[in-house]
């Protein structure tokens, strides 16, 4: 019984004994995490004034051409196909013909029915005739009136599939793909070929909130590519994005004449200039001194030895310097190293 006594005094003593380091062992992690108050710190910094620069008003962004419509030639409607006259790299026209289905029975049954028709046709014709002379009774004219026009209905529908048989291109373009051969079958909406047309094409640029306001539609560009050096070819806006990525970055596309002998393709890589202004003197800072990065553009100005949380707005980039266009004065030094330690209102000492 004393040692069982005993026992459970041993164990009682080992977890009291635990139990206090344990939260001895908390209390100085917490002491560590604990922030410390650096806004009564003297922190060292180095600054640099806001000052003007000329810079231009061209903005180049990269941009990868698109082909102005791409297109799929379909069938009407099922059946062999008879004919097919396209092969990759043929140039086609909007509407042009380029193959067949076959259609042979559905041109027999138009012909059976045509019979059928120019026979009611007479029929119609003498029943309308008795019907008048009081022969037959309305309802056997009608009837045979009926008969009539159904058959009319019945040819058109038959023409209607005659005329769906023709492989027609939606646009003008070069085919850049073929499925099929003659020979094979066709079902409705089958996809027989495909067809690109580059006699224009889009630039398609991804440009940021500061530039997309400064742009419209029908503003004038210049594309440029390392694929032809020292050519430039112009473009236009014809479309800007109402509605910004999760970048905030804007669709805009520029539309590009592309002649029929054309050294553009869709796909390269190309540079696009955007004329904005003239060349002018703007308020610049380095970039390396934005607290947060230019999704949230604030910096820090010190103002007899204390730094100053400024929000401020961004325009044109530079190399590594950003327009500041709202927000900062000229001539305010603006701190570009030290950051990571001031709070709105830290003292601080420029070190040169």
């Amino acid at each position: 019984m004393l040692k069982r006594i005993v026992l459970i005094f041993t164990v009682i003593a080992l977890i009291s004994i635990v139990a206090f380091t344990l939260a001895a062992n908390k209390r100085e992690i917490d002491a560590k995490k604990q922030v410390v108050d650096r806004s009564h710190f003297t922190v060292g910094v180095k600054t640099v004034p806001a000052e003007k620069e000329e810079i231009s008003g061209n903005v180049s962004l990269p941009a990868n051409l698109e082909a102005n419509k791409d297109a799929k030639i379909t069938a009407f409607t099922q059946g062999r196909i008879e004919s097919f006259r396209v092969e990759p790299g043929t140039r086609v026209a909007k509407g042009q013909v380029v193959g067949h289905i076959d259609t042979k029975l559905r041109e027999l049954s138009l012909k059976t029915t045509q019979l059928t028709i120019d026979k009611l046709e007479q029929d119609v014709q003498r029943y309308k005739e008795l019907y008048e002379g009081k022969a037959v009774t309305e309802v056997n004219y009608l009837d045979m009136k009926y008969n009539y026009e159904n058959s009319r209905l019945q040819a058109e529908q038959i023409e209607k599939q005659i005329e769906d048989g023709k492989i027609v291109s939606p646009i003008s373009g070069i085919v850049t793909g073929k499925n099929v051969e003659p020979g094979e079958f066709a079902n409705p909406g089958a996809v027989l070929a495909t067809v690109v047309d580059i006699s224009r094409l889009k630039a398609v640029v991804m440009v940021d909130e500061q530039v997309v306001y400064q742009l419209e539609n029908g503003q004038k560009a210049e594309i440029k590519t390392d694929l032809f050096p020292g050519k430039t070819f112009n473009g236009t806006i014809s479309y800007i994005s109402p509605e910004a990525d999760n970048n905030h970055n804007y669709r805009v596309e520029v539309t590009i004449p592309n002649p029929q002998d054309a050294e553009l393709k869709a796909g390269a890589f190309v540079m696009v200039d955007f004329q904005l202004s003239h060349d002018t003197d703007v308020l610049m800072i380095p970039k390396i001194a934005l607290i947060e990065g230019v999704k949230n553009p604030a910096v820090y100005v010190v103002e007899e030895g204390i730094a100053h949380y400024r929000k401020i707005v961004l325009g044109r980039e530079n190399g590594e310097r950003i327009e500041a266009v709202s927000g900062l004065n000229q001539g305010e030094e603006v701190i570009i190293s030290g950051q990571i330690n001031l709070a709105d209102g830290s003292p601080v000492e420029i070190i040169k």
